[in-house]
């Protein structure tokens, strides 16, 4: 559990009393019951998601390969840049087009997660590839879809993760992102390149 809150800066004199919440049913995230908690001191509530999830989302965003090295593409949003780079389009989710046929829901996942890590702008900031330990050549100049399967290259591990949040909170799209650093660890702590950079290991 944090001992702080959202709204409790780093050095705030004011203790946070969290506690309370509740289980809520999955509506998005990952498939089991969230845990939302309530700080009493500031009468704000948050919902604390496992690491490599996104608020709203069904899915995480980078998957571990199975025993042959292969990645489900199904089973994640850089997964479904893979496929989509690849030319694979996901059958069920296949609908008509001025273009021909395109996967409405596997176009939306990868166009949000290029939307937050602002792979979708026409020239990709350095510093947000300095944060993701990613040069120009790794993206290239392709389509949304292989500037995002480019991820795939970070891996799976909690330092991927946080070079991803440290560069979706550089984008700034989503608002302020919080990580919990490490499983034992209690406090909720602002994401950003310095702690990325401390934690997250090599490239």
């Amino acid at each position: 559990m944090p001992d702080r809150c959202l709204l409790n800066g780093e050095g705030n004199a004011e203790e946070c009393r969290i506690g309370g919440g509740f289980w809520r049913e999955r509506s998005t995230g990952p498939r089991h019951p969230l845990r939302v908690v309530r700080c009493r001191t500031h009468n704000v509530a948050f919902t604390l998601y496992p690491e490599g999830h996104l608020p709203y989302g069904r899915m995480p965003v980078l998957s571990e390969p199975d025993e042959a090295g292969e990645v489900d593409t199904k089973a994640s949003l850089v997964g479904a840049a893979i496929a989509a780079a690849e030319g694979q389009h996901w059958p069920e989710d296949l609908i008509d087009d001025e273009q021909g046929p395109v996967g409405r829901i596997q176009r939306r996942r990868i166009k949000r997660l290029g939307m937050l890590v602002g792979f979708d702008r026409p020239q990709i900031e350095s510093t947000v590839l300095g944060e993701l330990g990613l040069n120009a050549v790794d993206v290239g100049v392709g389509s949304l879809a292989q500037r995002v399967a480019a991820l795939s290259k970070l891996g799976t591990g909690s330092g991927s993760w946080l070079r991803l949040v440290a560069a979706i909170d550089h984008v700034g799209r989503m608002g302020s992102v919080w990580v919990m650093p490490k499983p034992t660890c209690d406090r909720l702590s602002p994401s950003s390149g310095a702690l990325a950079r401390a934690m997250r290991g090599p490239p």
